[in-house]
């Protein structure tokens, strides 16, 4: 065996399920594994007492005379789970990068603790950056440094951080979202999952308010789906951060989200609470949630599908 074919084995290998949590079984097996499956810390209460974390007021994007969406309207609070859903081409990812100041929006105002981003110059969006981490759809590692240096990537200038602390926050964060012992690895010799917790990492190491995430379970398979997102479940609440998720993951994102948003036809469609979202008679909210197809070729999708229980 080669080394190339035996560190490609060692990834998917280290990327294995602990077998008295995560093992695969048979189906009528499946509720004799549920007491053993590893319980998340209890989420806290959302306080929406005060001022929300993130305020957007009133968006509309368009790109060369074309709108995205229209007049979109919400809030996200200290401490949320929030959830943006909609079908491909929706503009889930375009309000995205508005949120987080990419693209300025053609209207409306986009508020962090009170302070409007849409006024900010390039200086002041970089400072408010700093309390925010964004997971890009397919993880964007750079292929060329280990999985330390990615970890530590928004680290790399910064002269009054010795050695040492880099390592032991890098190893904290890898630890989180058990990776531990990788530093030294390569993108190229890890799984999809096992990319996806690296980036998670990433987007964490100056430990911001808002995590931002787009997509985080595309071109995963179910079960590592549902381990991501447990994942980003169990983060959330262990560091007190606020999650904003992209995602048509439905069932999964149902399971964790305190709160969830649909985007379809350039308007926000469904504003609620998971249990809101799957009692929707709201036809396009229907149909999503319950993965119904619309048009010619559809007798295959079937209400009998589950839809979403909480993931951990």
């Amino acid at each position: 065996m080669s080394e190339r074919e035996r560190t490609t084995m060692e990834a998917v290998q280290s990327e294995a399920p602990a077998p008295d949590a995560e093992a695969l079984v048979e189906v009528g097996d499946i509720d004799r594994l549920r007491p053993h499956a590893r319980p998340l810390q209890e989420r806290p209460i959302i306080d929406r007492s005060g001022r929300p974390l993130l305020s957007i007021e009133h968006v509309t994007q368009a790109i060369e005379g074309h709108s995205i969406f229209e007049d979109v309207s919400f809030e996200v609070w200290p401490g949320e789970i929030f959830g943006i859903m909609g079908m491909s081409g929706s503009g889930k990812t375009t309000l995205l990068r508005v949120l987080i100041g990419l693209d300025k929006p053609t209207e409306g105002h986009i508020l962090f603790h009170g302070e409007d981003i849409t006024e900010l110059d390039e200086d002041g969006l970089n400072r408010v950056r700093r309390s925010m981490g964004m997971c890009f759809q397919y993880s964007a590692l750079f292929d060329s440094m280990t999985v330390a240096e990615n970890v530590a990537f928004s680290w790399r200038n910064r002269t009054d951080v010795t050695p040492d602390a880099k390592a032991a926050r890098v190893a904290q964060l890898l630890d989180m979202v058990e990776m531990a012992g990788t530093e030294d690895r390569m993108p190229a010799d890890l799984s999809g999952g096992m990319r996806k917790r690296v980036s998670i990492a990433r987007a964490l190491m100056e430990e911001p308010e808002l995590v931002l995430y787009d997509e985080p379970s595309s071109g995963l398979d179910p079960v590592m789906s549902c381990n991501i997102t447990g994942l980003i479940k169990k983060v959330s609440t262990d560091t007190g951060s606020t999650a904003v998720i992209v995602s048509h993951d439905v069932p999964n994102l149902l399971g964790i989200c305190d709160r969830m948003l649909m985007l379809h036809d350039q308007r926000v469609q469904f504003l609620g609470t998971p249990d809101d979202m799957r009692a929707s008679e709201i036809p396009i909210v229907y149909h999503f949630v319950h993965g119904l197809g619309t048009g010619e070729m559809t007798e295959h999708c079937s209400l009998q599908t589950g839809v979403g229980t909480d993931v951990g």
